[in-house]
């Protein structure tokens, strides 16, 4: 099988300038899902292997670094909402908009990916999280820092989140991937994602026992982890 080729672009997202790529093989079709990676030092890099393979299953797929990460620009204060904006860029420059789109979020972008699929306008059919966070509404629009911070140390803060009542009318498939070994996002975040899930067509939870939150750098060395995977957002 040919092996699948990546082509790195740069996208104009307000002020900022991402970095992103498109990964793509022989016989796949138009670009239909978007990667969206963490928080911290996390940047599209680390879904390389998942997005080659998900390739070699016939699915394109396209990645932004958000800003302040990786090779994008760091101009403005992030948040929550700018990283949403930004993810929504990626989506109507990056994704074919003649098809149902898939969405996969990981970690933090469990959020963004979940709001992305709740504006019917991006016909996104299929919203993947991988070990996905949520975040209390009040966080959503402040910047990155102490007040952000101080909001998400509020206890069980999360089970305020907005995305959760946005979710009861997202009509799509579900799949959220929870690590059962992982202690920065609890399990009952995908619980609650499920139980408000009152309108999808199917929301299914899927657990990965003996494996932390590093799902991404697990599922690189892992190669059956990494089909594993490839075949969920495929499917």
């Amino acid at each position: 099988m040919p092996a699948p080729t990546r082509t790195d672009l740069a996208l104009q997202a307000g002020a900022e300038t991402l970095a992103c790529d498109l990964i793509t093989a022989p016989g796949c079709g138009a670009v239909s899902t978007l990667f969206l990676h963490g928080a911290g030092q996390s940047t599209r890099q680390r879904q390389w292997p998942l997005r080659e393979t998900l390739a070699q299953h016939g699915h394109a797929s396209a990645a932004i670094d958000f800003s302040g990460h990786g090779d994008s620009s760091a101009l403005l204060p992030n948040s929550l909402a700018k990283r949403l904006d930004e993810a929504q860029a990626a989506l109507d420059r990056l994704c074919d908009d003649g098809a149902a789109r898939t969405v996969v979020g990981v970690s933090m972008s469990g959020e963004i990916a979940m709001r992305l699929a709740c504006r019917p306008g991006n016909r996104i059919g299929h919203v993947v999280t991988i070990v996905g966070a949520v975040y209390d509404g009040a966080a959503f629009a402040l910047p990155f820092g102490p007040d952000f911070s101080a909001a998400l140390r509020r206890p069980g803060s999360w089970r305020d989140a907005e995305s959760l009542r946005m979710i009861r009318q997202y009509p799509g498939r579900i799949t959220l991937v929870r690590a059962l070994e992982d202690k920065v996002i609890p399990a009952e975040v995908a619980d609650l994602i499920r139980e408000n899930a009152h309108a999808a067509s199917a929301c299914r939870i899927v657990d990965l026992p003996g494996i932390d939150h590093r799902v991404s750098e697990r599922s690189a060395q892992d190669e059956h982890l990494r089909r594993s995977l490839a075949e969920l957002i495929a499917g």
